[in-house]
């Protein structure tokens, strides 16, 4: 036996006799399942996620530092790094498949820990080219003129397949309550050699200029885009000026619509028609207020009657209503308006609430109770606006550059802009093809999460995932909308407001700092969440409801000149931060329709009340968001397309 094994036997010996074995502590990382195989997927569409979960299996913690795809065709979905991962803990990861050819993927995902073996995931695809080809007869319609509470005449969409296999829509998306179009039974099949004819109507609910857009989705081939445009003007005659379509019901809940009366000499009085019924429990007050509780007998489904308004002069209107009653979420479905005691009963929209105040804030969304931005402010916007262009990998102005649009927030942004926004936006002929839209939302990704660069998970997964994913770098982002609020906001007005405040301005400051070309960001506060007060304790009511002022005072503080957040308006120096703004506002009171008409539903949200429910919430934000972006003075010159 040689020294070195006498040495190692005379340890060992000594060891076991004294009964202490000491080994070192290690760590393991292991998924659950070991490997993905993606459903066949088309070119240009994306599978759904799949997730992975992770543990490690040693004795010791250990950071998983990066995770990353040999394929740009599987992205990341959820999870970030770095993270912690404790011994015998785990944390998931989904990715998604974007194939752009017709082959087989055969590819890894790399977690790299921070001790330990590499843990490498393998997932498998094949992309799949459609034999389908669909062309439209046009890319945009016009409704000129059209007197509100009326219906225009049709205008309709030939949908063409030119190819050599049958196509199918399995989905038609609409923006705006205001164009609809005749019922049409999903999925619709276009035979080879054959097409389709979709006629769309618009009927405004106001005097005012609106765009939208209308959404074909197919079951082999992205979605196509037809943008609808249209002008309300006063009616000439005494009419309901209500959609058809009332927002949703739920079984055995609580429900409010207030019907309006235009272009007829008050007062008016409403009644059901004669011979029509309301669902059981609901009444119609001689002032239009649809309300009540609907009765026990009353069953998900679709509901119609006809109800007649009068005027002082004896002149006479009727329309046809449809009300949809659904099953019951599990969310608080009776909470369809919310109070706080001491201020306006119930509370008002931040662009309803005008030199009224909330708890000595006043409202609107600019200074002065108004919500237009000031003169100053909007021509420094439009300065940051004209250089916006295309940007190569390296930040430098190229003709075949990219302008990224970064979304951020939590994972109500996460669902508002990657579910409903990011179809529409990516295949809307109207927008700049050569901006890249980015989701960098992620469940947790709270204000209070993003106070620091140094180490965050977060950031670093936009960073070294999302905005690859897309083939983009940091240097390319220009535009960030954010939508964002302490998911588990506590204390009292406005202590948990300045708070916030205070957060969202060093989150501003990060983004200054990570991204080295953004000039411009837009703030949203988030959704009506009466619904989930007694439910969930993700930023119930009033907190959703109060952000919006701390979103009010961060632009406020800017043009101002305080909070530390200088993008060289006024003269300030130096530059800390972008420039911002508001984005679209979309908050109101449950079903208390805020005075540009937008309501929440119970059904709009899912069983937690705080989550928008897909397709209707998410696309109720995402129809504010785009049409923003569309119609704004500081983003137009970007935005369309040249």
């Amino acid at each position: 036996m040689s020294a070195l094994k006498r040495s190692l036997t005379s340890l060992l010996v000594r060891l076991l006799g004294s009964s202490v074995l000491i080994l070192p502590a290690f760590a393991q990382l292991t998924a659950t399942p070991s490997s993905e195989a993606f459903s066949n997927t088309y070119i240009g569409l994306s599978s759904t996620s799949k997730s992975i979960s992770v543990k490690n299996t040693g004795t010791a913690s250990v950071t998983i530092n990066s995770i990353t795809s040999s394929c740009p065709e599987f992205k990341l979905s959820s999870g970030t790094t770095p993270f912690v991962l404790a011994a015998g803990k785990t944390t998931s990861y989904s990715f998604y498949f974007a194939p752009v050819a017709a082959q087989l993927y055969s590819c890894n995902y790399t977690l790299v820990p921070s001790s330990g073996a590499n843990l490498v995931v393998p997932l498998t695809g094949t992309g799949l080219a459609s034999a389908a080809i669909v062309g439209l007869s046009t890319n945009s319609l016009t409704f000129s003129n059209q007197p509100v509470g009326t219906s225009s005449a049709s205008q309709s969409i030939k949908v063409s397949n030119t190819g050599t296999a049958t196509i199918e829509i399995t989905g038609i998306t609409i923006t705006s309550p205001d164009f609809y179009i005749t019922a049409v039974k999903l999925p619709l099949s276009i035979l080879k050699n054959s097409s389709t004819t979709i006629n769309v109507f618009y009927s405004p609910a106001q005097a005012i200029s609106e765009t939208g857009a209308i959404g074909l989705v197919y079951n082999d081939i992205p979605e196509q885009v037809v943008d609808l445009n249209g002008t309300g003007v006063a009616a000439t005659s005494l009419v309901i000026t209500n959609n058809a379509t009332l927002p949703a019901a739920t079984v055995e809940a609580a429900y409010q619509a207030q019907l309006i009366a235009n272009s007829g000499t008050s007062p008016y009085t409403f009644t059901v028609q004669s011979g029509s019924t309301l669902p059981a429990g609901l009444t119609l007050s001689s002032a239009g207020l649809l309300s009540g509780t609907l009765a026990s007998t009353v069953t998900a489904g679709t509901y119609t009657f006809t109800t007649n308004v009068a005027d002082s002069a004896s002149h006479n209107a009727t329309k046809l209503f449809s009300l949809t009653v659904a099953k019951a979420t599990g969310a608080a479905c009776n909470n369809i308006s919310f109070d706080v005691v001491g201020e306006t009963t119930p509370i008002t929209p931040i662009t309803d609430l005008g030199t009224g105040t909330y708890g000595g804030e006043e409202g609107g969304l600019y200074s002065g109770g108004t919500n237009l931005r000031p003169t100053v402010q909007t021509t420094y916007g439009q300065t940051q606006a004209g250089k916006i262009q295309p940007l190569n990998s390296t930040g430098g102005a190229s003709p075949t550059g990219k302008i990224v649009l970064l979304a951020l927030g939590e994972s109500t942004a996460l669902d508002e802009f990657g579910t409903a926004f990011l179809p529409l936006a990516r295949h809307d002929p109207a927008i700049n093809s050569n901006i890249v839209f980015v989701d960098g939302a992620q469940g947790g990704a709270t204000p209070g999460e993003l106070l620091t660069t140094t180490g965050n998970g977060y950031f670093n997964t936009i960073l070294n995932n999302y905005l690859p994913d897309q083939g983009v770098t940091a240097d390319q982002v220009q535009v960030v909308w954010i939508e964002d609020s302490n998911g588990t906001a506590s204390g009292t007005f406005p202590t948990d407001m300045n708070a916030l405040t205070t957060d969202y301005e060093t989150v501003l400051k990060n983004l200054h700092s990570l991204f080295p070309n953004l000039l411009l960001t837009y703030f949203s506060s988030r959704i009506y969440a009466g619904y989930s007060n007694g439910v969930a304790k993700i930023n119930p009511e009033p907190y959703a409801y109060e952000a919006g002022f701390a979103v009010k005072n961060v632009i406020g503080d800017q043009y101002a000149g305080t909070g530390g957040i200088c993008a060289g308006e006024n003269g300030c120096s130096p530059i800390t931060a972008p420039w911002v703004s508001w984005g679209p506002y979309y908050w109101a009171n449950g079903l208390l329709a805020s005075e540009d008409g937008m309501v929440w539903t119970c059904q709009d949200l899912q069983a937690d009340g705080t989550h928008p429910q897909t397709p209707s919430g998410d696309l109720k934000v995402a129809a504010a968001v785009l049409n923003f972006f569309k119609t704004d003075a500081t983003t137009t010159p970007w935005f369309l397309e040249p």
